[in-house]
């Protein structure tokens, strides 16, 4: 283990010792378990998919807790293991969506339906390789809208399932109302901009951006549309486009299913793209709607509405919304 270098970057990052300790030990044990089963292995020789497998053992012997799954993202990201670093990534993206789901339906349609949608299927594991998640996710969304209908499914998802507290956005208000002025349109164009130069930062630290690769063309094709860099408002309405989960794959291919495969976000249904055998019914794509419209929501401090226009789960080339403004946007 290169544990120096660990240390060094937990330390910048300003963890407490106790946590760099706890850290280090993880590394070292999980490490340790790799070499009993593969004579002569480290991290380092670990690319996605032995990266799933490794998790797999872990869940296997309970060991896939939170704290060992940060410590193996982050120490992947210290040694530069790039396909540990997106496969453990990818597993902590959304763990928390069946978990949202179980409570929501409980508080809002009551436990004995919630149990019956999730009768027989425990809450997965974190950790959980993408294909078992999207067959999880198939089979509570086909429950669900047979027990709610799609309409009422659909609403029971329009908040978004991720956790996504005000803080998570400390800059909208003050970029939308003190640097914009209040003014809507000015503010889509700073945030489209904003984000371009964000993209630049990752290019030129050669850092991944949630998991993806940054290069010209995929700076130079978000910077060409506008709906995917901040959004473009015709009346109360603002139009967004998803940039793709990862855009330099998506740029590249032809093929339309992997080009929708790559260009899908939701870890809990991507893999139904690719996978003829699993069908998540793009109803559950309002859960990325109500992500989207989160930050305008934080803005004005109140709820607001989004539609699904396009979805690459339903087969169209891209994932589109709509997010409803407040009456007096108008």
């Amino acid at each position: 283990m290169r544990e120096k270098p660990f240390r060094d970057y937990l330390v910048s990052r300003g963890f407490e010792e106790a946590v760099i300790d706890q850290q280090v030990d993880a590394v070292q044990k999980i490490e340790a378990q790799l070499k009993s089963q593969v004579q002569g292995w480290s991290l380092e020789d670990l690319n996605h998919c032995t990266g799933q497998e490794l998790v797999d053992g872990m869940i296997d012997r309970g060991e896939n807790t939170m704290e060992n799954l940060l410590a193996l993202v982050r120490y992947a990201k210290v040694i530069d293991n790039r396909g540990l670093f997106v496969a453990i990534f990818q597993m902590l993206d959304g763990y928390e969506v069946m978990d949202n789901l179980y409570k929501k339906l409980g508080d809002v349609v009551g436990e004995d339906l919630r149990d019956g949608v999730f009768e027989n299927l425990p809450l997965p594991p974190l950790g959980l390789s993408r294909y078992e998640k999207a067959q999880y996710t198939a089979e509570i969304m086909a429950r669900m809208e047979e027990i709610f209908g799609i309409s009422t499914t659909r609403d029971l998802l329009q908040d978004s399932l991720r956790d996504l507290p005000d803080e998570y956005y400390p800059e909208e208000r003050s970029d939308f109302y003190k640097v914009c002025e209040g003014d809507m349109d000015r503010y889509l164009i700073f945030r489209g901009k904003k984000l371009v130069d964000l993209l630049r930062g990752y290019q030129e630290r050669d850092e991944l951006f949630f998991g993806q690769e940054i290069t010209d063309d995929v700076i130079a094709f978000v910077s060409n549309d506008p709906e995917i860099g901040g959004g473009v408002r015709e009346g109360n309405l603002i139009y967004q486009t998803k940039i793709p989960y990862n855009a330099k794959a998506y740029l590249a291919e032809t093929d339309p299913v992997k080009k929708r495969y790559h260009y899908c976000h939701c870890p809990w249904a991507k893999e139904s793209i690719r996978k003829e055998r699993v069908t998540v019914s793009p109803t559950f794509c309002q859960c990325s709607a109500g992500f989207v419209k989160r930050p305008f929501e934080v803005i004005f401090g109140q709820t607001l509405q989004a539609d699904v226009l396009e979805s690459v789960l339903q087969g169209d080339e891209v994932c589109r919304f709509a997010i409803h403004l407040p009456e007096e946007m108008e």
